[in-house]
């Protein structure tokens, strides 16, 4: 189960989890450091070599359980007997006994408390999973002759549940059993028990008022006889003792073990021979003067505390298999439930990109081509992965009936087809260098950069290009000066263009052609008039 429980943590944190790779990674190391903790502690436990006690009381409960049917077994509660008198309880005819099959329950001695916890997991183990329903601790004041020695054998007894509960998981409810002689003279053969119990809760204080209530109106069905009235008016001093005494040494919560949660307490007349020097008659005499009679010891065996039965929480059976599935159900359910949250978590994290990419788009205001064109690469990136989500499966982080990739097609195709490229750039601008500088110079004249300002506006509109400044001449005079003199008009126009541009001008470059390249005949003025020209042409910055 641990296995399967890790997987499933894993699959659904790799598969479906939103969560960053790193994160991913660090989680399954936690995972499976868990697993390999609970393997560990899951095998140590079973491994630990169970004290001579424990392993007379499971030797003892297969040769006494062993032909009873497992189901019928898994439907009988087990309650641990822990305390005084378990001889006395359990033993017949002179025979040590560790376990009874009693009233359809099943009773195990427990002679040394710290065995507890042993055998409240051997129990559990025994039981496919089902730890015992209780702890039923059997109290006898007449074996103590002073208060102190009572209060160090429950506070040992408090200690060794708290080991039950880290043994087993949980917590498990104690039935507190006083056997105590309460009338004088020989004990009835079948004593009753007086006492209250839940099937659930803890008991309270103002529930006790109610026992000794049943022992007066006992003694008046029994027509006011001695032994009753005697048994009434002790229970209504042991009572209170008991809850002074019993139940503050098993649930103070000064004291350093946890406390014991009481949900059943009972007192019958039956126990050892009393006299007035043993602790609860001392407690009485000291209260009101007056000794109480001595007591006969009651007859062997004395009686389990059959009453608590009816108010112990029944279990629902289950088979062996039955748990596992149901274990393995409630696996998947767990795995299920986050594969949901996280697949929704998943396609909310898409639906909030996609719409952000789309106001982003919307945003880019006319003329800023480069960012337009930005967003709609963007835009059709987004485009595409829905495309192919809907051609070839949806993954499975956005699967579980929560993907919403397919309302987003319609937004995207409509921005997508909405885009208008701007309009081309003229290739070439050419300008008339008479216009911009005198015969034979390459300063440009005053007031002649008016002439250049749609050029600067073309090349800002297209910053991402580089810019080639080509300068040219007429035939009037030798090759060479043209040469020079149409590449230094060139570098001027370049300079100034630059500078108004606020273009680095490295995106600049210079062609000198001197009258190489005529667009018309040099033999008319006319001809002359345009070969002298200065050219700006926009190219692609392939080096990008």
């Amino acid at each position: 189960m641990v296995a399967l429980a890790a997987a499933l943590a894993l699959a659904v944190l790799w598969l479906v989890s939103p969560v960053a790779t790193d994160v991913a990674i660090l989680l399954t190391m936690v995972i499976a450091a868990l697993a390999l903790l609970a393997v560990w502690l899951g095998g140590g436990r079973a491994a630990v070599q169970p004290s001579e006690g424990v392993a007379a009381i499971c030797a003892a409960m297969h040769a006494t359980l062993g032909d009873i049917p497992a189901e019928q077994l898994a439907r009988m509660p087990v309650l641990l007997a822990v305390g005084d008198g378990l001889p006395s309880i359990f033993d017949r005819a002179g025979h040590d006994s560790l376990v009874h099959h009693r009233a359809g329950a099943i009773w195990l001695r427990v002679d040394n408390p710290a065995d507890l916890p042993q055998l409240a997991f051997a129990v559990k183990q025994w039981r496919n999973g089902i730890p015992p329903e209780g702890a039923v601790i059997t109290v006898s004041p007449g074996l103590h002759v002073h208060a102190d020695s009572l209060e160090r054998m429950l506070r040992g007894v408090r200690q060794a549940l708290a080991g039950v509960a880290r043994s087993v998981g949980e917590k498990l409810p104690g039935y507190v059993a006083v056997y105590q002689r309460l009338s004088p003279g020989d004990s009835a053969s079948t004593p009753e028990w007086f006492g209250v119990a839940s099937e659930r809760a803890a008991i309270e204080s103002r529930q006790l008022e109610g026992v000794v209530t049943s022992a007066e109106q006992a003694a008046q069905r029994a027509g006011g006889e001695v032994t009753a009235l005697a048994r009434a008016a002790a229970l209504a001093s042991i009572v209170p003792w008991s809850a002074r005494i019993l139940l503050a040494s098993l649930t103070d919560a000064d004291l350093s073990a946890s406390p014991v949660r009481v949900q059943g307490v009972a007192w019958i007349d039956c126990g050892p021979a009393t006299n007035w020097q043993h602790s609860w008659e001392r407690g009485v005499a000291v209260h009101t003067r007056v000794r109480p009679a001595s007591a006969q010891a009651s007859t062997q065996p004395w009686p389990l505390p059959h009453p608590f039965l009816a108010a112990i929480h029944r279990r629902p059976h289950l088979s062996a298999l039955s748990r596992t599935v149901v274990h393995a159900l409630t696996l998947l359910a767990c795995a299920s439930t986050f594969a949901f949250w996280a697949a929704g978590k998943n396609n909310e994290s898409l639906l909030s990109r996609v719409q952000g990419h789309l106001a982003r788009y919307a945003a880019v205001e006319p003329g800023h081509d480069v960012a337009k064109r930005d967003a709609l690469q963007t835009l059709v990136s987004d485009r595409n992965q829905l495309d192919r989500y809907a051609r070839l499966g949806v993954p499975l982080r956005l699967s579980f009936g929560m993907y919403r990739g397919a309302y987003l097609m319609d937004p995207l195709d409509k921005a997508i087809a909405s885009y208008v490229p701007p309009e081309a750039p003229p290739s070439v601008i050419t300008l008339d260098s008479m216009s911009l500088f005198d015969s034979g110079k390459a300063t440009l004249k005053p007031g002649s950069t008016k002439l250049m300002v749609d050029a600067v506006e073309m090349i800002k509109a297209h910053a991402d290009k580089r810019v080639l400044v080509a300068g040219y001449t007429d035939n009037v005079g030798t090759s060479d000066f043209n040469l020079k003199l149409s590449k230094a008009r060139a570098e001027a126009v370049r300079d100034w263009l630059a500078e108004a541009s606020g273009i680095a001008s490295t995106q600049f470059a210079i062609q000198g052609y001197g009258d190489t390249r005529p667009i018309a005949s040099n033999g008319t003025d006319a001809g002359r008039a345009k070969n002298r020209r200065v050219e700006i042409t926009l190219v692609p910055d392939f080096g990008a």
